[in-house]
């Protein structure tokens, strides 16, 4: 029940941060994940602000982007801490304007 309100609230998040009027920097990713061809588009911005506020949250240096979900307005990168990678969902516009910081672990 707890995950399902997280996720409500980072989709709201994200929502808002579609509503800001971001320019795409027009850098490019190398796809981390073959099954959704939306990865490439994540800007390394956006990616790199989620890697480093998911850090501060989470106090750890042991990071690896597990997954990334490219928007026009904003992105999602799923960002694995610790020895067990364990989840961490990062709602971000693609200029790096970090909306919401959630653990998705069960």
């Amino acid at each position: 029940m707890i995950n399902i309100y997280r996720l409500a609230v980072g989709a709201a998040l994200l929502a808002l941060v579609g509503c800001q009027s971001d320019e795409d920097t027009g850098v490019r990713m190398a796809s981390s994940s073959a099954d959704n061809q939306e990865d490439a588009a994540v800007p390394q911005v956006a990616e790199d602000a989620c890697v480093k506020e998911v850090g501060r949250t989470t106090k750890s240096t042991q990071l690896v982007v597990l997954e990334k979900v490219y928007s026009p307005q904003n992105s999602q990168v799923k960002v694995g801490v610790g020895p067990d990678k364990t989840p961490w969902l990062c709602m971000t516009s693609n200029a790096g304007l970090v909306a919401s910081v959630i653990s998705t672990a069960e």
